[in-house]
C-alpha cells in the first residue's frame, strides 16, 4: 500500500515539476462558487463534453494526510484547503497530433489539472501546454489543446471567465 502511495505521489510530483518549469503566467486558473463535491463532477462532465477522458482522479490531500507522519511533512496545508485533487485526462487524437508534429512534445500528455477546495469555493489550476510546445513544430497543437481545455473549464456552470 505504501509503495502504491509513493507511486501516486511520484506521478503527481512529476506532473507538478513539469508544470513548475513554465511561468505562473502559463497557468489558467478558474474559481467556481461551489464546493469541491459539486465542482469535481462538473469538471469531469465539461472535459467529457469537450472530448477529453479523465483517466485518473487522485485525492491528493487525503492520501498525503493519511501518511503525513510517515512522510515527515511538517506544514502540509498552510492554506487550510479542505480538499486538493488532481485529474489526469487525455484526448488520443491530440496526443497523436503532438506525436506527429514533434514527438518530444508528446511528453506534455497526459494533461492534468489540480483542484483546490475551500468552503464553497473551488479553484482549478491548469498548466497551459503552449508553454512547453512554443518554438517547436507542435506549437499549434499545444495552442489547440489549451484552447479546448480552457473552453471546457469556462463552460462549467458558475465559471467567472465565460
Amino acid at each position: 500500500m505504501i509503495t502504491r502511495l509513493y507511486r501516486v505521489i511520484s506521478l503527481f510530483a512529476l506532473l507538478v515539476v513539469g508544470t513548475l518549469s513554465a511561468s505562473a503566467a502559463d497557468m489558467y486558473v478558474e474559481t467556481l462558487p461551489v464546493p469541491m463535491s459539486k465542482a469535481s463532477g462538473e469538471i469531469q462532465k465539461a472535459l467529457a463534453t469537450h472530448h477529453f477522458k479523465v483517466v485518473m482522479h487522485i485525492d491528493i490531500l487525503k492520501r498525503i494526510e493519511a501518511k503525513q507522519s510517515i512522510l515527515h511533512i511538517q506544514n502540509l496545508n498552510p492554506e487550510k484547503f479542505q480538499d486538493v485533487q488532481a485529474m489526469v485526462f487525455c484526448n488520443p487524437v491530440l496526443f497523436s497530433d503532438l506525436l506527429s508534429a514533434n514527438w518530444r512534445s508528446a511528453a506534455v500528455c497526459p494533461l492534468n489539472l489540480t483542484i483546490y477546495g475551500k468552503g464553497n469555493q473551488t479553484t482549478i489550476a491548469y498548466p497551459e501546454r503552449a508553454a512547453f510546445t512554443n518554438g517547436t513544430a507542435a506549437s499549434k497543437v499545444g495552442a489547440k489543446i489549451d484552447h479546448l481545455v480552457i473552453a471546457a473549464l469556462r463552460s462549467i456552470p458558475g465559471a467567472a471567465s465565460k
